[in-house]
């Protein structure tokens, strides 16, 4: 089965919204360059996982922040749609949260609900950043792509981390590390592996002591017959000597 998986680069190129209302929201500092990054990395490990049957298991559409404008998103039915952020620092400390939408903005909200749920018991768990709950607020919730998208869509948030808080900024430099996070997370929602199975090892054949054993006395039995043979052989070569 092959998912189509949405990816959304918070606040790039906001600047340019068909939404006025919309071109202020410029992101915390850094935030833009870190959610192309991200959001690429992440295509790239999401278009390189397979099923067990090898077949190809994701394919991947990469937007910018105004997809809400773009037809090309807007009238697609995707499998997931993600919206990757980070979070400013107003709370004098570092960590990350994420949420579906609102169900009042989205119809198949039961299953935001578990996507979102398995992508959170992978993504704090592999990079150490601190999980908030706590700070979800209508401006996740109530997100503006939500009504953009195609009502079979579901769809999630993520706020990878404090850009700016001194522990969460390590974290978050690491683009790998981010990123295999969240794949790892929608690997999980869709049941497709992350890592490639590692093959049994052979299982040797079982020993056939029969087998052996016979062996051992067919070369004993020949060893026998030779030793005898050869004392023979000096037997006669005694006698010959003893007789002339």
């Amino acid at each position: 089965m092959l998912r189509f998986i949405g990816i959304q680069s918070g606040h790039q190129n906001i600047g340019s919204n068909c939404d006025l209302a919309l071109r202020p929201s410029t992101g915390a500092p850094g935030e833009v360059t870190f959610t192309v990054k991200v959001r690429d990395r992440l295509g790239q490990i999401l278009n390189s996982k397979k099923n067990t049957d090898g077949t190809k298991a994701f394919t991947v559409q990469l937007d910018d922040a105004n997809a809400n404008c773009d037809s090309n998103t807007t009238s697609k039915n995707f499998d997931f749609y993600l919206a990757i952020h980070y979070e400013a620092d107003i709370h004098n400390k570092g960590g990350g949260f994420m949420t579906a939408p609102d169900p009042s903005v989205d119809v198949v909200n039961s299953i935001s609900q578990k996507i979102v749920t398995a992508l959170k018991s992978e993504y704090f768990k592999n990079t150490g950043i601190e999980e908030h709950e706590e700070w979800i607020s209508n401006n996740m919730t109530f997100y503006y792509m939500w009504r953009s998208l195609t009502a079979p869509t579901p769809c999630g948030i993520i706020e990878c981390g404090v850009g700016q808080n001194a522990h969460d900024k390590v974290i978050l430099a690491d683009t790998d590390r981010v990123a295999n996070a969240i794949a790892r997370g929608i690997c999980k929602a869709f049941n497709v592996p992350f890592d490639i199975p590692t093959p049994p090892a052979p299982t040797p054949d079982p020993i056939d002591y029969q087998t052996l054993y016979k062996a051992e006395v067919k070369k004993t039995t020949k060893l026998t017959t030779d030793i005898t043979t050869a004392n023979d052989r000096i037997k006669k070569i005694k006698d010959s000597v003893a007789s002339a």
